[in-house]
């Protein structure tokens, strides 16, 4: 599946929480039902990349960035693929493609499905889990066709128990209510095994569908040829469905394939946690929700990653098992949270300032000669993977990480910089960083190697500053800028 391109923008904003009355996405931990009156907590995100400013003293850093993108193409402006996939894997509803932030999932006449079972693998997709549901009547998909030029096909996986449904019909609508049958009879090809992985797919060349309005499809069980399977039973059925993709042409809509916030909120005495979740949120805003909590004292976690990768953060658990970690290869990822305490005794709202979570490590190449026959970077960490524990200082580190940045710099003589995003979460006393950086030629034979070193924390610039092929190893300077906060140089 084709990752999309992600622009290196500088990101500096606050985030304000205010009463809403808005769905929450889904909650991972049930809410407290103690007896207790609750409260509802409404969370606003104020658009905040308008407000994105030169980090640093270099202001011409942002426009530059592009330019230095590897993976950024400038003529590329539309991608062939997966407009939306849903694998489940995250045990969510979220989808891990789509051009637009209004889908929705419903079944049975309104109802949010929120059980999973195991599921099956596809492509690059481990089996991870498929959405279960029980007694289903109807299964509907809301994809919005924003920025999508063509729909060729619909493709999905099910299965059902033995007492589930053996066929389906599928349906589609443009308004949410006049319905057209797709095809009718989909009839099941293996009945006689529990939970048999059936495959479809429905070839959608032929439709005349306007891009400006959703599209809906809605999936209809119905008993079918049963074999050697139980009787249908309409009310306590089970119906897998897994891997639904719909493929076509459509415009690249963001400079990163995830944006998403991360909630985990804590009893404040018990550091059990109470609730968590994540919900996404489109270019230009962050997407708004709200929770109800109790009366009592509570720790939030809100984390934001704007990236082509998910983190990795454990949706269950108290607080002293939670963590936070970025793949090293996501190097391009601008991750930003708060850790706050706040007391529950009514209907409330709070304003918050996100930090960031990450520093930028850039290396500036001061060779004399032609640097332009170096065709890959590759850059390794020599350091034990980044994680950030907010509870647990001492935790374990519960990391495995391999991965490595591979850049593909196009060197001129204004040009001779690449930089990436270092994970380091929220900490105050600096962490030790050491990496090995790889240089290779056109023909992908290894030039130089070299390997460097610093201690920084979060929020600031490190740079090293020195030559790429004349001298390996020898002495990077290095300058720290603590006003971003902070810029390390060194010279090597």
């Amino acid at each position: 599946m084709m990752k999309r391109p992600i622009h290196s923008v500088w990101y500096s904003f606050s985030i304000l929480f205010i009463m809403l009355n808005m769905a929450s996405c889904k909650k991972n931990a049930a809410e407290p039902d103690d007896g207790q009156e609750s409260y509802t907590i409404g969370f606003k995100f104020q658009e905040f990349e308008h407000l994105i400013s030169p980090l640093g003293t270099k202001v011409q850093m942002a426009g530059d960035a592009e330019k230095r993108s590897a993976t950024y193409n400038t003529n590329q402006d539309t991608y062939e693929g997966y407009i939306y996939y849903w694998s489940f894997n995250a045990e969510t509803l979220m989808p891990d493609s789509y051009p637009s932030t209004h889908w929705s999932i419903t079944y049975n006449q309104g109802l949010i499905p929120d059980e999973y079972a195991v599921g099956w693998s596809y492509e690059s997709y481990v089996a991870g889990v498929a959405l279960s549901l029980k007694g289903l009547n109807e299964l509907i998909f809301k994809m919005p066709l924003t920025k999508v030029l063509e729909v060729h096909e619909l493709a999905f996986d099910v299965s059902s128990s033995g007492t589930g449904p053996k066929d389906f019909s599928l349906l589609f609508s443009q308004d949410g209510e006049s319905y057209t049958v797709l095809k009718d009879n989909n009839q099941f090809t293996n009945t006689n095994t529990p939970q048999a992985r059936n495959s479809f797919a429905f070839s959608l060349d032929e439709l005349s569908l306007d891009f400006s309005e959703d599209l809906y499809i809605k999936l209809i069980p119905k008993a079918g040829h049963r074999g050697n399977a139980g009787d249908y039973n309409d009310v306590t059925g089970l119906m897998r469905i897994d891997n639904f993709r719909l493929s076509g042409i459509a415009e690249e809509v963001a400079d990163a394939s995830v944006r998403r916030i991360h909630y985990h909120i804590f009893d404040a005495i018990t550091k059990n946690l109470v609730l968590s979740g994540a919900d996404h949120f489109r270019e230009g805003t962050l997407s708004d929700f709200q929770l109800t909590l109790p009366t009592g004292d509570y720790i939030a976690s809100f984390v934001t990653n704007v990236s082509n990768a998910e983190l990795n953060i454990p949706e269950t658990g108290n607080a002293n098992v939670y963590f936070i970690a970025n793949t090293f290869s996501n190097y391009k990822a601008k991750i930003f949270g708060v850790l706050d305490t706040f007391s529950v005794n009514g209907d409330m709202q709070k304003e918050i300032e996100l930090s960031r979570y990450y520093s930028e490590v850039r290396f500036a190449f001061t060779d004399a000669g032609d640097l332009s026959h170096v065709a890959k970077l590759v850059v390794k960490q020599e350091h034990d993977p980044q994680f950030y524990a907010p509870f647990q200082s001492a935790m374990d580190n519960p990391v495995e990480d391999m991965s490595e940045i591979i850049i593909l710099p196009e060197f001129n003589e204004d040009d001779r910089e690449i930089f990436f995003n270092q994970f380091m979460g929220n900490i105050t006393v600096a962490a030790p960083l050491m990496y090995r950086v790889e240089a290779y030629d056109v023909s992908d034979e290894l030039i130089t190697t070299f390997q460097v070193e610093s201690e920084i924390h979060n929020n600031m610039q490190l740079l090293f500053r020195g030559k790429l092929l004349d001298s390996p190893n020898g002495g990077f300077i290095v300058r720290l800028n603590e006003n971003w906060g902070g810029e390390k140089q060194v010279d090597f």
